[in-house]
């Protein structure tokens, strides 16, 4: 994902879910970005381009211990 796609994306997830959220990029995946909420990393967000259109998905790992 681009500086632009992460922009846009942070700024409705902000305003749909929580001020805290933060999207940072990844160096080795240019298709994803990862997802926190203020210092704790919560998920990978992925940029999934077909046929023209574009949509993001939110991959969360919810780990046993965790719960």
């Amino acid at each position: 994902m681009n500086a632009d796609d992460i922009t846009k994306l942070q700024a409705y997830l902000k305003k749909t879910l929580n001020d805290d959220i933060v999207l940072k990029t990844r160096p080795k995946a240019k298709d994803s970005a990862e997802l926190y909420l203020g210092d704790e990393f919560l998920a990978v967000v992925y940029k999934d381009e077909d046929e023209g259109e574009v949509a993001y998905q939110i991959n969360m790992t919810i780990l046993p211990e965790d719960l």
